[in-house]
């Protein structure tokens, strides 16, 4: 059986590490040629040399999706280095660990600006070559925290919650183009991004053996590429996590917050 994704060219943003790495390499053993993008260089080399085993064309781009009016030169500048972009993965983003009572303006301009603002706009410059081909495909990476419960991640939980109702504005309003919006919602996985990091509060304690490891993430993820579904979720548990609360959010909520509640 041939690779699901040969001559594929897909861009993963915030490819260094984590759950971004882990899909980047998965598109190339699966004969994509991938574009990588992300803030650190060095990070960002190491994964692109490990991925060229498997697809030797691949390329990196060091950006920062904070600085918005570069974005239309950087999609520019993939489509002409890549040949053009058939999967654009939106999986850069940023932790904000924060208490709604001590949360800054700067805390709030930046989770908005790398999580909601910075996709929407590197989807808008990529989606007319798209278009124009009649194929394609956006997926859109969300969080738990939009599914679950947002305790001390509000900002965090409303940027991805921002970017999940785009992202189902894009998928109705592509119907019919050959182009397919998906969002991905995947639960807490074994990186760094639910780590300690300067600047936040301390993680909500979480069981680590209900955490998913990268590469069962990314293997999702190329999954949903080829369903029809709006919305995967990474696992089963998470599934079922987000149907219970959608059942009663009310009852949901209460139980969450009178376990949290000091006694």
């Amino acid at each position: 059986m041939g690779a699901r994704f040969e001559g594929q060219r897909v861009l993963v943003t915030g490819a260094s590490s984590g759950i971004g790495a882990a899909t980047a390499s998965a598109f190339a053993r699966e004969g994509a040629v991938v574009g990588l993008c992300a803030r650190r260089t060095d990070r960002l080399a190491r994964a692109l040399a490990d991925l060229r085993e498997d697809s030797p064309d691949s390329r990196m781009w060091p950006l920062d999706l904070a600085e918005l009016e570069a974005l239309p030169d950087f999609a520019a500048t993939v489509e002409r280095e890549l040949g053009g972009v058939d999967i654009l993965v939106n999986n850069a983003g940023i932790p904000k660990r924060r208490r709604s009572a001590t949360l800054s303006g700067e805390d709030l301009r930046e989770v908005m600006t790398v999580n909601y603002e910075a996709p929407v706009r590197l989807t808008a410059a990529l989606l007319p070559a798209m278009l124009a081909r009649g194929t394609g495909h956006v997926v859109n990476v969300s969080s738990m925290g939009v599914h679950m419960f947002s305790y001390g991640v509000g900002a965090y939980a409303a940027s991805k919650a921002a970017l999940e109702l785009w992202t189902e504005a894009l998928y109705l309003e592509l119907a019919g183009t050959g182009v397919a919006a998906h969002l991905f919602v995947p639960g807490t996985t074994l990186t760094e991004f639910s780590t300690d990091r300067e600047g936040n509060d301390p993680p909500f304690p979480a069981d680590p053996r209900s955490a998913a490891t990268p590469e069962l993430v990314a293997a999702a993820l190329l999954d949903c590429v080829g369903d029809d579904a709006f919305v995967t979720y990474a696992t089963a548990g998470d599934a079922e996590t987000a149907r219970t609360k959608n059942a009663d959010p009310n009852a949901f909520l209460r139980a969450m917050r009178d376990r949290l509640t000091p006694r």
